[in-house]
């Protein structure tokens, strides 16, 4: 923002501009009003018309293009001599043109440079030419009063263009900042949406992906044990593939469907866990039974998350557990959601996750539960049950909520 040029700095302000093009017209009616009153010629009144009229062109130039710091000192110098010279050419009583422009020449430099260092070496310029102008002219006993006078402008023209530029700097330093804000919103848009890549990805490779490698696996047992003649367990296994081919279509459905729908309120994780017990007591007449805490204003991903994995608990109940009753536990402790299913099921051994593709799918539960910052302790006894913990921290906005 520092190398801002002048024409920058005026980009949706119009006053300044307006302001100084009134005050170079009022000082050449208040010029001419004197030489009128002096009885000037009509040579006079074309030299000064002439001078005012350059004056008012190179003023607007300055505002209309991109000046260069370098070309602003040579427009700053090329005014003052400008001044200089009509000092001499309108020689009057009163010297209007320099007492009324060379204050708001000063000014400029403020808007111009933006550093009072260079606005200072203006301002020791412009008041050398015009003390000498005023010595050259009327003399040194006329110095202290057109001193008085102006300084007496250049207050005024000062403090309105301070005035003026904090009001430009804090536009600029605005567009700056709304500048800045577009670029971070776009880079979250971007960020948004390759998160949600990447959730259809995980998606589909958990319902899809998953469920296509096991049909295919089921098959090339098929066609093994066709090509041995064991056609009664090649029988099974397609009666098998077959559930599981409408099992992965119910979950591809539910992705879909999931894709579709409107991200859902706040205050409907309890409804929607609870849907889904419902939903698993009618599909296998376990007896559910459910310990749960209100659960609101969580982040959406976190929300989505847990979801799954407490359907993929519950389906993996349902496939392999073999269970006559399953307890669920959710509260909140310490900024955690905490979630317990316990069931009393057959059991596994520990060691084996990972180890049986499809094996209750748990190697994706731990993927899950680390994606929003949380984790999944497994405890099971054979013959016993199993117990799945989880545990997601809700404390920041790390997630965002919907």
């Amino acid at each position: 923002m520092d190398n801002t040029t002048f024409n920058d700095r005026l980009e949706g302000i119009g006053l300044s501009k307006i302001a100084y093009m009134v005050w170079i017209v009022l000082v050449y009616v208040a010029a001419i009003a004197i030489q009128v009153y002096e009885n000037a010629t009509v040579h006079d009144i074309v030299l000064l018309t002439l001078f005012s009229a350059i004056h008012f062109f190179l003023y607007y130039l300055s505002v209309s293009l991109q000046l260069s710091k370098k070309q602003s000192w040579f427009y700053i110098m090329l005014q003052i001599s400008l001044l200089f010279l009509s000092s001499f050419f309108l020689h009057t009583r009163i010297p209007i043109l320099l007492v009324g422009i060379l204050p708001m020449l000063i000014a400029q430099s403020i808007t111009i440079f933006n550093s009072w260092k260079k606005v200072f070496i203006a301002f020791i310029a412009i008041y050398a030419v015009y003390c000498n102008a005023i010595w050259l002219n009327y003399g040194s006993s006329e110095l202290p009063i057109f001193i008085l006078v102006f300084f007496f402008n250049l207050t005024l023209v000062v403090f309105y263009s301070v005035m003026y530029n904090r009001q430009v700097n804090a536009r600029i330093r605005m567009a700056y900042y709304l500048k800045d804000l577009e670029r971070v919103h776009k880079r979250v848009e971007e960020l948004t949406l390759a998160n949600e890549r990447q959730r259809m990805a995980r998606d589909l490779h958990d319902t899809l992906a998953q469920g296509l490698a096991g049909i295919i696996m089921q098959l090339e047992a098929v066609d093994s044990h066709l090509h041995n003649g064991n056609t009664e367990r090649a029988h099974e296994i397609i009666q098998h593939s077959m559930s599981q081919a409408r099992e992965t279509l119910r979950k591809s459905r539910t992705v879909i469907d999931d894709l579709r729908s409107v991200p859902v309120e706040k205050n409907s994780f309890n409804k929607q866990v609870l849907e889904q017990l419902e939903v698993f007591k009618q599909e296998t007449r376990i007896n559910v039974e459910l310990l749960e805490e209100p659960i609101v204003n969580i982040p959406y991903l976190v929300r989505e998350n847990c979801l799954y994995i407490i359907s993929e608990c519950l389906a993996n109940i349902k496939k392999h557990a073999n269970a006559e009753k399953v307890r669920m536990e959710m509260k909140i402790i310490n900024s955690e959601i905490v979630i317990k299913i316990r069931d009393n099921g057959i059991g596994f051994k520990k060691k084996s996750i990972g180890n049986h593709a499809g094996r209750y799918g748990l190697i994706g539960l731990f993927e899950r539960a680390r994606l929003i910052g949380g984790e999944i302790q497994i405890n099971s006894d054979i013959g016993i049950g199993t117990e799945i913990t989880m545990k997601v921290p809700i404390k920041g906005e790390a997630y965002g909520s919907v």
